[in-house]
C-alpha cells in the first residue's frame, strides 16, 4: 500500500523524543550497565516489561512510570495504525481499544538482540540493536481496502456526519482484516542499528533521539521494506 509514512516518522520522533529523556545513572557507568540500559528500555516500550535491573540504572524510575511509558508507546502507535496507515478520520473509541489491543499483540512478538556496549574516547557510549522488523501490516493489499470502503458506504456519504458513520464501518472492517493477517506474522532482515548514549550537563547518560528513532521505524514494517 502507498501509504504516507512520513507521517509516521514524524509522529516517532515525538514520541521516543519524550521516551528519549530518561537518564541512566551517570558516576561509574560501565559497558555492562550500558547494555542492560538498552535492553530495559526496549523491553519497557515494546514487551512492557521492567526489570529491577533496569530501575535501579534509571534516575528516579518507578515500575509505574516504566508501565506508562509502554502504555503510551502503544497509544501512539495505534495512532498512527488508524490515523495515517488505514487513513481514518474519525476514529470511534471502540475504533481505538481495538487498534491498541492490535499493537500490543504485534509488540509482544518484538524481536531484537541487545549486542556488547562500547565506552567512546569521548566517554560516549555505543550499544549494538538487532531489530527483526515485524513483518504483517504491509499484507494489507488496496483490494483489501476498496472492498471495505465499498462496504462502508463511504462513497455515497456527503454530509460529515455520514462520512464519520461511513469510517466507523469502514475502519473496523479493516481491523478485522488486520487480525486476520496476524497467524500470517514473520520478521523481515534484520537490521543493525547503533545506540549512543551520551551525558548530559548534569552527567547522567540519556540515549541519543536518532538510535532510538530508528529502532521504532524499524520495529513494525509498515511498507514492506524490510520483507525477505
Amino acid at each position: 500500500m502507498n501509504q504516507k509514512l512520513w507521517k509516521r516518522l514524524a509522529a516517532a520522533v515525538f514520541a521516543l523524543s519524550l521516551l528519549g529523556t530518561l537518564s541512566a545513572c551517570g558516576g561509574g557507568l560501565s559497558e555492562k550497565d550500558a547494555e542492560a540500559y538498552v535492553k530495559g528500555h526496549l523491553d519497557a516500550i515494546y514487551l512492557g516489561t521492567c526489570s529491577q535491573e533496569y530501575i535501579d540504572l534509571v534516575e528516579d524510575m518507578t515500575e509505574a512510570e516504566a508501565k506508562e511509558m509502554y502504555q503510551n508507546n502503544v497509544t501512539w502507535e495505534a495512532e498512527i495504525l488508524l490515523q495515517d496507515f488505514l487513513d481514518v478520520d474519525y476514529p470511534t473509541d471502540e475504533m481505538v481499544e481495538r487498534s491498541e489491543k492490535l499493537i500490543e499483540t504485534i509488540y509482544s512478538k518484538a524481536k531484537y538482540q541487545v549486542g556488547s556496549g562500547t565506552k567512546t574516547k569521548d566517554g560516549d557510549f555505543v550499544v549494538e540493536v538487532t531489530v527483526s522488523p515485524i513483518e504483517v501490516l504491509y499484507l494489507l493489499t488496496d483490494e483489501d481496502v476498496f472492498d471495505a470502503l465499498d462496504q462502508s458506504g463511504y462513497g455515497e456519504a456527503e454530509t460529515e456526519e455520514q462520512m464519520a458513520e461511513a469510517d466507523a464501518v469502514y475502519g473496523m472492517l479493516m481491523l478485522d482484516k488486520l487480525e486476520e493477517l496476524l497467524p500470517q506474522m514473520s520478521y523481515g532482515k534484520d537490521q543493525i542499528i547503533m545506540l549512543q548514549l551520551k551525558p548530559d550537563d548534569e552527567g547522567y547518560y540519556v540515549l541519543v533521539e536518532t538510535g532510538i528513532q530508528k529502532v521504532d521505524e524499524v520495529m513494525i514494517d509498515y511498507s514492506g521494506t524490510y520483507a525477505e
